[in-house]
């Protein structure tokens, strides 16, 4: 082997333990800028869910037009105390099920999000964007029409629905725009004494999926009965001293 062949290797192996080192380098700078910035998320998770969440009380009703193959509508008006008003524009559902129970009895439940944020008012904290959200709906009834027989529209009301059993959850982040602050919440809603519902399935099989539903819960007349439970991130609370 000759001197300029010795060298040409000296020369790759330089190159390759340079390389080795940039990469280990750039790797280093990597982990140490993410783990920097792991704290500060943390914090933020952290101080927005320090204390309990504030716990609201207020009246409201829903009306939910919605389809498998159209975006669709979600309406909360919030008639009294403190909570959500908001019209929204959905995605159409993709995820759902409907089952026939026995010969007169019916559930559904589907999960459905908003095409993009949506603007909203929360009475006593002004208005905002509600910049994260799914809404998750499980209803199951006593009995029901379906006039036009197995795979037509099914139609019920308040009263059809089976005692405590609608199930409406909002989940999602609301971010207030006078101050930009940062309120994650839920929303419930309880038992449901007015409304309607029309229903249509994807098939006439005994269980399917959602076509499409229009449902009303509560009214202007009598609403439901709704909890929210919203963190608020608190930096000015003193800390008191041991007696």
């Amino acid at each position: 082997m000759n001197i300029a062949s010795v060298r040409d290797r000296q020369n790759w192996a330089i190159y390759l333990a340079s390389a080795a080192l940039l990469m280990s380098l750039i790797s280093c700078s990597r982990s140490t800028i993410s783990n920097a910035a792991a704290p500060e998320n943390n914090d933020s998770w952290r101080n927005e869910r320090h204390y309990p969440p504030l716990v609201f009380n207020s009246s409201a009703w829903v009306d939910c037009s919605i389809s498998s193959s159209a975006n669709g509508r979600q309406a909360m008006t919030t008639t009294s105390g403190q909570g959500f008003t908001f019209d929204a524009t959905m995605l159409p559902i993709e995820k759902s099920k409907l089952q026939l129970i026995g010969q007169s009895g019916m559930k559904y439940k589907f999960d459905s999000f908003p095409v993009a944020a949506v603007k909203a008012r929360f009475t006593g904290l002004g208005d905002g964007m509600i910049t994260e959200m799914k809404t998750e709906v499980e209803v199951a009834v006593a009995r029901f029409t379906q006039s036009g027989g197995a795979g037509t529209a099914i139609q019920f009301t308040a009263a059809d629905i089976a005692t405590d059993s609608a199930y409406v959850e909002f989940t999602g982040l609301f971010v207030r725009t006078s101050d930009t602050k940062r309120f994650p919440f839920r929303v419930l809603f309880g038992r449901v004494q007015d409304g309607s519902g029309t229903v249509i399935p994807f098939s006439a099989a005994p269980e399917t999926t959602l076509l499409s539903k229009h449902v009303t819960l509560g009214s202007l007349r009598l609403p439901v009965a709704v909890t929210t439970a919203l963190y608020e991130a608190e930096d000015d609370v003193a800390r008191l001293k041991m007696p």
